[in-house]
């Protein structure tokens, strides 16, 4: 038996299995997620630590996401090769040993950065791998119940991350144990991809109504769409990711007069309203074609309020507070229908790797540019910083979209056109509808 062909059913997966399957992603992904964020709560005990100066800090954010930049490009491909299973074994294998390294390497921050870089290999490949995964397990009608689902993984990841290294170092007293939390979860998720990653014989996005004696020919491809909508996430990560994610708690202690605790946990409920609001926003996807729609429509929405609420002056949190509600909605869609949008538009498996990979890429790119982000706060100041640099790369982005992306209504009705043609062709009735 081949690579390829390791944990490959010769048959099409049961409804249960698939979602055994997605379940040990997900918890994989998550785990990943939450090995990125680990470190910001405790940044200052890591500098004391390993000997590391304030300007050298952000090193500890920005190997991880270098590494992820490097080797998402690599993971689509390399999953063609070797197959799901494997490859996300393989990647969790790869993350085990960063976080083990960084775990043992006491005072000596080069072994330290070299775990944190490898734990960063694993982050760039399930990053690219895991929406690539998607269309493969799941038939069209779910896949917006996946996508949904998830889209969740970085917020989930997020919050156990901002919740749970703080208490685990207040407990111990030692960074180590952070990372010794999060080794034990490596292997429970690694145990789970063993276990539950089970992939049909063949791909659910390339047959017709649940068929597997049916698979639809490869009709028109909305390529240009599906990178362009992909490509322009890009701005979604450097605005979200990079100037709320990393530098919106410091902000509220600066401007808002907001305690440490309190400073980090009003983007916590960001991230707390993205996971329900993300979930219903793929279950609409699979009822509605309004993926289209609705990433212009948050992405202008994101424009307002980063020009109206999101950094203003003076000590009132209402702003702030009405800010991190909004952009908690917006944080729903727009991740979730990106993902969403690009394998409809793109039914040819590998051009629709391809534009997820493109995804992936721009979202670790987006990561390392945290040093921009800084550069223009410091230039601008926190409040003409979102008003005339955030702002317009989020009218940018709504522009692009409605230029550039097919609206999915139209290509739906393409994609029925294309299975009933198959089904006739095959000599089966149209399923109804």
């Amino acid at each position: 038996m081949s690579i390829a062909k390791y944990g490959v059913l010769d048959r099409q997966t049961t409804n249960t299995e698939r979602w055994l399957a997605f379940s040990a992603l997900f918890l994989f992904g998550f785990t990943a997620s939450c090995n990125l964020f680990k470190a910001s709560p405790v940044m200052t005990v890591l500098g004391s630590s390993l000997g590391i100066d304030a300007a050298m800090l952000g090193l500890v954010m920005t190997f991880y996401s270098i590494a992820a930049v490097v080797f998402a490009p690599v993971g689509a491909l390399v999953m063609r090769k070797v197959g799901v299973k494997f490859m996300v074994v393989s990647s969790c294998v790869i993350m085990i040993a960063g976080t083990l390294i960084s775990w043992l390497a006491g005072d000596n921050d080069v072994v330290f950065f070299t775990g944190r870089a490898i734990e960063g290999v694993a982050y760039g490949l399930i990053c690219v791998c895991g929406p690539n995964i998607l269309p493969r397990l799941f038939p069209r009608k779910q896949m917006g119940l996946a996508v949904g689902v998830w889209s969740q993984w970085i917020p989930c990841g997020t919050i156990i991350a901002f919740f749970l290294a703080p208490v685990i170092f207040d407990a111990s007293g030692s960074w180590q144990n952070i990372w010794l939390a999060t080794l034990i979860l490596e292997v429970v998720a690694l145990v789970g991809l063993l276990v539950f990653v089970k992939m049909p014989a063949k791909s659910e996005n390339t047959i017709v109504a649940g068929n597997a004696e049916v698979e639809a020919k490869h009709g028109k491809q909305f390529s240009r769409s599906a990178f362009v909508v992909c490509g322009i996430f890009l701005i979604w990560v450097y605005v979200y990711v990079v100037n709320v994610n990393q530098f919106y708690p410091t902000f509220l202690m600066e401007e808002k007069g907001m305690s440490m605790f309190d400073a980090a946990m009003l983007p916590n409920w960001l991230a707390i309203i993205t996971i329900p609001l993300g979930i219903l926003a793929g279950i609409l996807s699979d009822k509605l074609p309004i993926r289209k729609k609705a990433l212009v429509a948050f992405y202008i929405v994101g424009a307002l309020i980063f020009f109206f609420l999101a950094f203003t002056p003076g000590p009132d949190t209402g702003s702030a507070w009405a800010f991190c509600i909004i952009m908690g909605v917006c944080a729903s869609f727009i991740p979730t229908y990106t993902r969403g949008i690009t394998p409809l538009l793109c039914t040819e498996s590998m051009k629709c790797d391809m534009a997820l990979m493109v995804m992936a890429l721009v979202t670790g790119i987006a990561q390392c540019l945290a040093f921009l982000a800084s550069t223009s706060i410091a230039t601008l100041g926190w409040f003409a910083n979102a008003q005339f640099v955030c702002a317009p790369l989020m009218v940018m982005a709504a522009v692009v979209i409605a230029v550039l992306v097919k609206d999915d209504k139209a290509v739906v009705e393409v994609r029925e056109e294309e299975e009933s043609r198959a089904l006739e062709a095959a000599g089966k009735a149209p399923a109804a509808k």
